[in-house]
């Protein structure tokens, strides 16, 4: 008789977090689409494409901030020495975090001067991003990521820490200058995919 397996699959768990992310960023590129308004209709091709710049700007910092939790996600993976069942829940939390992006991002970029829709956009981010600082913590306390990667990744910590702070700052500068906020937040995922690790 086969004995009972309650053990989580990583393999299998990191699949499915990749078909989320596929899904995510379909929406998220399905978001570019034109408003439609009485004073679009009148435009030429070009000025309508114009009117898009917001949303693209809006987008393409959504788009540069999964591609980087996609790339943080897979290593921190590959240096798990277990799934366990609360890790599991703290990474579905953090996928609700992230399945909320396509939304935030569309409303920020249709209402690109209105800081209260890009405020709320930088608390999506910033929430995403405490949450999967989470994920780290978690498993360092629960001795369930490799010591050595987390020693070796000290570097990139403190990055996270200032670059969770920034998302932070992000929140209320909206409400100074929306055009700075969606700066800061390209500046610093951009900042994020640069680093060596």
């Amino acid at each position: 008789m086969q004995p009972i397996n309650y053990t989580f699959d990583k393999r299998r768990f990191e699949t499915f977090f990749d078909g989320i992310v596929a899904i995510i960023l379909t929406i998220l590129v399905l978001e570019l689409k034109l408003p439609e308004t009485e004073h679009t209709e009148n435009l030429s091709t070009q000025q309508q494409l114009v009117c898009l710049i917001p949303m693209f700007v809006s987008y393409f910092g959504s788009f540069l901030l999964i591609v980087g939790i996609w790339l943080d996600h897979h290593v921190l993976f590959l240096n798990l020495q277990k799934l366990t069942k609360p890790y599991v829940l703290l990474n579905m939390l953090f996928i609700f975090s992230l399945s909320v992006v396509p939304f935030t991002t569309a409303f920020a970029g249709n209402h690109y001067h209105d800081s209260f829709a890009v405020a709320l956009l930088f608390v999506n981010y910033f929430v995403m991003n405490f949450l999967f600082g989470m994920l780290y913590a978690y498993g360092w306390k629960n001795k369930l990521i490799n010591r050595e990667f987390l020693d070796d990744n000290k570097g990139t910590a403190i990055y996270s820490f200032v670059g969770v702070a920034g998302l932070a700052l992000a929140i209320p500068l909206a409400y100074f200058n929306t055009y700075l906020s969606f700066a800061l937040g390209i500046a610093i995922f951009l900042g994020h995919l640069m680093k060596k690790k």
